[in-house]
């Protein structure tokens, strides 16, 4: 019986989300498509939003929106299907078994504010450094150089309000990467990519309000 209502579950989300082609960011008013081509071809459904900001003034930098392999999704977080959105958006079990980077999951950031290229290098170096480190204790080794071959993605002198960036990690651990149109090579590394969506679903992610609401959609996706 429990199977037969997630697969209700999941046929009524798939009846909704194609009668609603995207979703707004609701503090930037920034529009996600319910659906998006990976930055490997895969199509993947959006689990929900948030907003980057920074300093004590919260200037808005980009706005984010999380999207996953549906069915993947079912079947990796199937013990979560018929928890409400703020039941999972508190259990930091559930974070944990997504990021177990089990299928293939997606962030695509809209930028909301100019900054140069070697700012957003910046602020990535900053956040996943640390995370690339103590991903070598999880057995996940190697991930300082997969770094620094990401921060040579943002080369390019600025990245312009309304500029999007694509990421895409895959289950084997090889992330894809398509920044303001241009795909760039992939990278295989488990490390930067539990690095790269720890610094928004982690224990201590940039953005806490952020991390709850990129996972509201969830519970149509396995099963509410």
């Amino acid at each position: 019986m429990r199977h037969l209502m997630t697969a209700l579950a999941a046929a009524a989300f798939a009846t909704t989300a194609h009668a609603q082609s995207s979703v707004n960011e609701p503090s930037s008013g920034v529009a996600f498509p319910v659906e998006l081509t990976g930055a490997n071809g895969s199509s993947q459904v959006l689990s929900g939003t948030g907003l980057r900001t920074r300093t004590m003034l919260k200037v808005k930098i980009y706005a984010f929106g999380l999207y996953v392999d549906a069915a993947g999704a079912r079947g990796a977080l199937g013990s979560f299907a018929g928890k409400t959105a703020a039941q999972l958006g508190a259990d930091a079990t559930f974070y944990d078994a997504i990021l177990r980077m089990s299928f293939p999951m997606s962030l695509r950031l809209a930028m909301i504010r100019n900054i140069t290229g070697e700012q957003m290098s910046e602020a990535f170096d900053e956040a996943l450094r640390p995370r690339v480190v103590a991903a070598a204790g999880r057995n996940m080794p190697g991930g300082e150089a997969a770094l620094t071959t990401f921060r040579g993605y943002f080369t390019l002198d600025r990245l312009t309000e309304g500029a999007e960036l694509v990421f895409t990690c895959t289950a084997d651990g090889t992330l894809h990467s398509t920044v303001v149109g241009e795909r760039k090579a992939p990278i295989t590394s488990r490390a930067l990519c539990w690095a790269l969506f720890d610094v928004y679903l982690g224990r201590e992610p940039i953005t806490p309000s952020g991390k709850v609401n990129a996972v509201s959609r969830m519970p149509q996706i396995i099963g509410g």
